[in-house]
């Protein structure tokens, strides 16, 4: 297990490359680059993502949920911009694009996998705003590339399927050891490297490569990004929330839940009320 930040190595590398990743898409490219001008043009902006459409819908659903409450509903992915940011927005089209790079990959595993991604990343955004731990935008992303490294495995692998649906996992069974041990990498340095060359954050990126890490050593928080712990909290108490929500048990709650907790300054009657907010609004999903 890593005990400090450093980049993936070259055998892990390797690996990853040999897996196989998707390339980034090229209207994400064009979109960032619109995004980081001096004076970004929202028109032009909305005009990319309209421009597909299954993409502009994803994004309106997503931004009418109750999970960003907004007062009125948006029409349109101008109407989306003026009401969420161009910040909140590029990031939903970032994660919305992960999940089209994996569409044709099928079956019940992978949609479970999905429903439980966007879920925990429309949660991860609603801690954010509700903690004040950070963007919003981020966090939803962040939500959504977590495990971003296991689709990708599930693809080149079969026998990983014991891994994705979780029959392998005992509670507090750190994943990444199972996956070193058998494909000397895990999906967190695939995850990582996928997020990097997509042109995400370094914190976004450090976030992902040590989820799970930072909850067995407290030597990763010394040297990671600015950012990246609140994120990992977020990520962690957002799949607790869910998992609450439908009835199922979070992993790896009992390692890091209280760490967790009080990174984001949580209170439990705060995450009692958190809970009963986010059950209601899956119900409504």
């Amino acid at each position: 297990m890593n005990t400090k930040e450093e980049p993936i190595g070259h055998d892990a590398d390797e690996a990853v490359q040999e897996i196989g990743i998707p390339p980034c898409p090229a209207i994400l490219t064009k979109l960032l680059r619109e995004t980081r001008t001096d004076e970004p043009d929202f028109r032009r902006i909305g005009q990319l993502i309209g421009g597909d459409v299954a993409l502009a819908s994803a994004v309106l659903k997503v931004a009418n949920s109750s999970f960003y409450g907004l007062r009125s509903k948006a029409a349109s992915v101008q109407q989306a911009l003026a009401l969420l940011g161009m910040n909140t927005v590029t990031q939903l089209v970032t994660g919305l694009l992960l999940r089209q790079a994996f569409s044709g990959s099928v079956g019940p595993g992978m949609e479970r996998y999905w429903k439980t991604s966007m879920a925990t990343s429309l949660i991860a955004a609603l801690l954010a705003r509700e903690t004040a731990s950070g963007d919003s935008g981020v966090a939803c992303t962040y939500g959504l590339f977590r495990d971003c490294g296991m689709p990708v495995m599930q693809q080149k692998f079969p026998i990983y399927a014991d891994i994705f649906d979780g029959s392998a996992l005992s509670p507090g069974e750190p994943v990444v050891e199972i996956e070193n041990e058998r494909y000397d990498t895990n999906h967190a340095r695939i995850g990582a490297q996928l997020a990097r060359s997509w042109q995400l954050s370094d914190s976004l990126c450090c976030a992902i490569l040590y989820h799970h890490d930072v909850l067995y050593s407290e030597e990763i928080l010394a040297g990671a990004q600015p950012g990246a712990p609140a994120l990992i909290a977020v990520g962690l108490v957002a799949e607790q929330l869910y998992c609450t929500a439908i009835g199922t048990q979070c992993h790896e709650w009992a390692v890091g839940g209280d760490w967790a907790l009080t990174e984001l300054d949580l209170t439990q009657q705060k995450f009692a009320e958190l809970s009963a907010r986010v059950k209601a609004s899956i119900n409504r999903m």
